[in-house]
């Protein structure tokens, strides 16, 4: 599974400065002023002056509500981006085969987060069309502002027939991609009641086209295909 993260100096900023006004707060609360003192006897004892700081409290909070404010300001920011946002995961090129009626020859390229060529493939398939599935993680939007957005990855190609009764009948090609579906989906898309918190929604995928040369990309609600350039 691939999770995007587009982290920046914006969110160190906001991080330190949230760090910052926890540390004033603590400060403020948990100050003491040590004092030696030494009597009458000649004898040295400590006594301890719980001191509330209110200088450190007041910055402190307010460098708090501030950061409080600018993190909410980047999550709407950052979620707007990952929802316009688009990562090409797939590249694939699909002819029919000429004296073979409802078989493709399809080459997919695949991509890894940083967009560089993972593995290249060509395979012989059943169908009109060629199909490719994948699992998506949607990221509950408060993690945007850490720069995690959607997770997502590619688990099947397949063949798909025009014809509903071959598309019932007829031997199909399934092709496995990445190893599948992994442990973690599998526990996200079952187990949804403690894992809320941090995934919104988890579900399958799927986009298909005809013969022609497209680019697959993931967005941060599906996958969808393009014609290539």
């Amino acid at each position: 599974m691939t999770i995007p993260i587009s982290a920046g100096w914006q969110q160190l900023l906001l991080f330190l400065l949230a760090v910052l006004g926890i540390g004033l707060l603590i400060s403020a609360f948990m100050g003491f002023r040590r004092e030696v003192y030494i009597d009458e006897h000649g004898q040295r004892y400590r006594m301890h002056h719980r001191r509330f700081r209110w200088g450190r409290s007041v910055s402190g909070l307010l460098l708090l509500i501030l950061a409080i404010v600018l993190l909410w300001a980047a999550s709407l920011v950052q979620s707007y981006l990952g929802l316009t946002g688009e990562i090409k995961v797939a590249h694939i090129h699909a002819t029919q085969v000429t004296n073979l009626p409802h078989q493709m020859s399809v080459e997919l390229a695949l991509y890894d987060a940083a967009g560089h060529t993972a593995s290249d493939n060509t395979y012989i398939m059943q169908g009109d069309e060629w199909m490719v599935q994948g699992n998506i993680l949607k990221i509950t939007p408060w993690l945007n502002i850490f720069g995690l957005h959607t997770g997502y990855k590619l688990t099947r190609l397949e063949g798909r027939f025009d014809d509903p009764n071959l598309e019932r009948t007829a031997q199909h090609t399934v092709i496995e991609l990445n190893g599948g579906d992994d442990n973690f989906f599998k526990t996200a898309y079952t187990q949804k009641s403690w894992i809320t918190p941090f995934v919104d929604a988890s579900y399958g995928n799927a986009v298909y086209q005809a013969a022609g040369t497209f680019d697959v990309f993931a967005t941060q609600d599906a996958l969808i295909a393009r014609p290539a350039s």
